[in-house]
C-alpha cells in the first residue's frame, strides 16, 4: 500500500464534492475543519496537504519564507507549498453562502462583524468597502465585541452552511458577496484552492484529488439529497449551491481572478507583498 498522506479540508457543503470518498480510503487521513483552521495544520506539517482560503498560501508563503532565510542564503527562491491546479472553489456570480447582513443604511455602516471561520471572505468583504461600497467602518469578530455589545453591529458576515441557510428577518439588506465581486471586477472570486507541502508527494496528491473531484462532481445530486438530514441544508437549497453557484475549474480566468485579488488584498494590507504563485503537477 502506497504511504498514506493527511488531507484537510473545510468541512462546508461546497467542498465535499472535492473531497468524496477520501474518508473511506485506507491510504488517506482526511481532516475537516474551519478554513480559518487550515493553514496552522500545514505549516506544522500535520497535513500533506490542505483545501485552504486563497488568501492564506500568500500569508503561508511569506511565512515560511521568512523561517528559512536567516538560515540560507538563496531562501528566496525556496517555495515550501505549491498550488495543487486540480480545482478550487469559485463564484462567477451568486454564491448563496458568502452574505453580508445590513442592519443600517450603507452609507451609516460603522462597524462589521467578520466570520471567524473566514479568511478570503473576510478579506474580500474589507476590499468592497474599501473600494466598491465607499467606506472604511471597523470590523470586529464575535469574541472581540462580546455578547454584552451596548449595540449590534451595522452589518455581519456569515459564511458556509451557515451563511446558506441564515435568516436574518431584521436585516435591512443582504447581500451576496460572490455577486458583488464579480460585479465590481468582471472576474471569478477563488475562495479556496488545493495547497500541498512542496516536500510531500505531490504528484501523488493531485491524482487522489482528482479523482475525488471528478467521483464528487457525478455525485452532486445525491450530496445534495443528504444535506438537510446530515447538515439542515434544504435539498433544492443545497442543489442549486453546488450545482449552479459553486464552480470548481481552475483554469486561466480563475487564476487571473485570484492574482487580481490578491494584488487588491496586498495594497489594502491584508496579504504580503511579493508572493508568486507556484503551481505542482497536473493530475
Amino acid at each position: 500500500m502506497p504511504q498514506r498522506v493527511t488531507i484537510g479540508a473545510v468541512r462546508f457543503l461546497n467542498a465535499a464534492p472535492l473531497v468524496h470518498g477520501l474518508a473511506e480510503r485506507a491510504d488517506v487521513a482526511l481532516r475537516l475543519e474551519d478554513p480559518s483552521a487550515l493553514a496552522p495544520l500545514l505549516l506544522a506539517g500535520d497535513v500533506d496537504a490542505a483545501l485552504m482560503p486563497a488568501i492564506e498560501y500568500f500569508r503561508l508563503s511569506a511565512e515560511a519564507q521568512e523561517r528559512v532565510r536567516p538560515r540560507k542564503a538563496d531562501a528566496g527562491s525556496l517555495e515550501p507549498f505549491v498550488v495543487l491546479p486540480v480545482a478550487a472553489i469559485v463564484s462567477a456570480g451568486p454564491i448563496g453562502s458568502i452574505r453580508l447582513f445590513g442592519y443600517a443604511p450603507m452609507a451609516k455602516v460603522r462597524r462589521v462583524l467578520l466570520d471567524p471561520a473566514s479568511r478570503s471572505a473576510n478579506a474580500m468583504t474589507r476590499i468592497l468597502f474599501a473600494r466598491r461600497f465607499g467606506g472604511r467602518p471597523h470590523f470586529a469578530f464575535p469574541h472581540q465585541v462580546g455578547p454584552d455589545r451596548a449595540r449590534g453591529p451595522d452589518a455581519e458576515l456569515m459564511i458556509g452552511d451557515r451563511g446558506l441557510v441564515a435568516e436574518r428577518p431584521e436585516a435591512e439588506w443582504v447581500l451576496d458577496l460572490g455577486l458583488e465581486w464579480n460585479r465590481f471586477v468582471h472576474r471569478p472570486f477563488v475562495y479556496a484552492v488545493w495547497v500541498a507541502r512542496a516536500d510531500a508527494p505531490v504528484a501523488r496528491l493531485a491524482e487522489l484529488l482528482a479523482e475525488a473531484r471528478d467521483a464528487g462532481l457525478a455525485a452532486r445530486e445525491d450530496l445534495a439529497a443528504r444535506a438537510e438530514a446530515e447538515r439542515g441544508i434544504p435539498a433544492d437549497v443545497a442543489r442549486r449551491h453546488l450545482e449552479s453557484q459553486v464552480k470548481y475549474a481552475f483554469g486561466r480566468k480563475e487564476r487571473e481572478g485570484l492574482l487580481l485579488f490578491y494584488r487588491m488584498a496586498a495594497e489594502e494590507g491584508l496579504a504580503p507583498p511579493g508572493v508568486r504563485l507556484r503551481f505542482g503537477p497536473e493530475p
